[in-house]
């Protein structure tokens, strides 16, 4: 599907799942290169961007959160930039590139504002917004971490908690593994658009480098207070296991020389006290006794 919005001798052509009428339909229209419109069909695996002197190719992924399969995915979005147009081509929904658009074709006053410096303001604004959309996602991740700190100091369940920073360790890892390879593809957009428009775009694509660092340091920071509570955790999880082995161990011992005691009772041959009428009482004394008396040595040795 495509959908086109013109402003100020500039235009912004939007298709969402490209067929092979789209592909043609831009190759009669733009002067773009086949390797351009090679890439534009099959998915890419990874963002880049590449300089063809009267335009820039640039391809980002956006970490999209995934219900079904309550993981975070990639949603690639290409992006044609040329003085004169903007082109962007991708395969599903992506939030921050619907939410421009829809300002933009819905709003006059809106579109105004982006279309008013030219291309290079209109795709700073829908790189921006893919950069921006991490922060709730970062937000979340912060929550998330406080409520296991919480748990873990709170004595809550550790096995839960371990459930819990596995799938947030999951989550975070799947929003680097996007997220990170952004940072080489920026600095190089920054360098492509230098040769293609006015010097009063450099600091707004310079801008970009600099929200993607602080994303990134924010992701980094998270990632570490995850590891360290999850190590902390799994301190307290093991503390907590050798106890009960402490608790059962020391039962055992207790309970060893009781069960042999009333064994050598239970044979049947010739032992003192056996015919006596408080003999069963005598041997339960002696088996009382003899467990104070372990529990004592226990207690005497720090041991409980």
């Amino acid at each position: 599907m495509k959908q086109i919005i013109e402003s100020n001798n500039l235009k912004w052509i939007d298709i969402k799942g490209p067929t092979e009428n789209d592909l043609k339909w831009l190759k009669d229209n733009f002067n773009l290169h086949p390797l351009v419109l090679n890439q534009l069909l099959p998915r890419l695996d990874f963002p880049k961007v590449e300089n063809f002197g009267d335009y820039i190719f640039l391809v980002l992924f956006y970490p999209s959160y995934n219900i079904k399969t309550k993981s975070v995915t990639p949603l690639e979005v290409d992006l044609i930039i040329s003085p004169s147009y903007v082109i962007t081509n991708h395969y599903q929904d992506v939030v921050p590139l619907r939410f421009i658009f829809n300002k933009c074709n819905l709003y006059n006053e809106q579109k105004q504002e982006y279309f008013k410096d030219g291309s290079w303001f209109l795709s700073y604004h829908i790189v921006r917004k893919f950069l921006t959309t991490s922060f709730p996602k970062l937000k979340n991740v912060k929550e998330e971490i406080a409520n296991i700190e919480n748990d873990i100091f709170n004595k809550n369940d550790y096995a839960k908690t371990v459930v819990k920073i596995a799938t947030l360790q999951r989550d975070l890892i799947g929003f680097q593994k996007i997220i990170e390879p952004h940072e080489f593809v920026l600095m190089n957009f920054v360098q492509s658009s230098a040769e293609i428009f006015n010097k009063q775009s450099q600091p707004y694509f310079k801008n970009l480098v600099h929200l993607f660092k602080h994303i990134e340091n924010i992701a980094s920071n998270s990632e570490r207070v995850l590891k360290t509570l999850d190590e902390t955790n799994q301190s307290l999880l093991n503390t907590r296991t050798n106890e009960i082995i402490k608790i059962l161990t020391i039962f055992s011992v207790i309970v060893f020389p009781l069960n042999l005691f009333a064994s050598l009772f239970g044979m049947n041959t010739h032992l003192p006290i056996v015919k006596h009428e408080y003999s069963f009482w005598i041997v339960l004394g002696i088996m009382g006794a003899g467990a104070l008396f372990v529990l004592a040595v226990f207690k005497a040795k720090k041991w409980i």
